[in-house]
């Protein structure tokens, strides 16, 4: 079970063709379409061809991860959240994952706070 795609919905993504240029660092004019799969997006590029592209590399997912921790109400659950983000941590950039990290420190601060009245 993965607990991480059993939360975050990718299909509710809204994914823009700019979006798509910034990441694969291209002109906007040469991304052809996407469709977005189960598990990767997949996009045509023009002069390349198919594309697969990790849900976990995109902006929406960080920030999907970000709402989900903040959510967490008990510690056990931001550990199980948490635990499931650091087993895919090779699919986050270097920033996301720091990103991502800092949302989880300050949520376990808080729930210690709050938990410890």
């Amino acid at each position: 079970m993965n607990i991480l795609r059993d939360r975050l919905n990718p299909e509710t993504f809204v994914i823009t063709r700019q979006q798509l240029a910034k990441y694969l660092k291209i002109d906007p004019s040469r991304v052809w379409r996407w469709e977005k799969w189960k598990h990767v997006l997949w996009v045509h590029i023009q002069c390349m061809g198919g594309y697969f592209i990790s849900y976990r590399q995109l902006e929406q997912w960080v920030a999907a991860c970000c709402t989900l921790i903040r959510a967490c109400r008990e510690a056990k659950v931001l550990k199980l959240v948490w635990s499931a983000i650091e087993r895919e941590v090779d699919r986050y950039t270097k920033e996301a994952f720091n990103r991502l990290s800092e949302i989880h420190a300050q949520q376990q601060a808080y729930l210690r706070r709050h938990l410890s009245r």
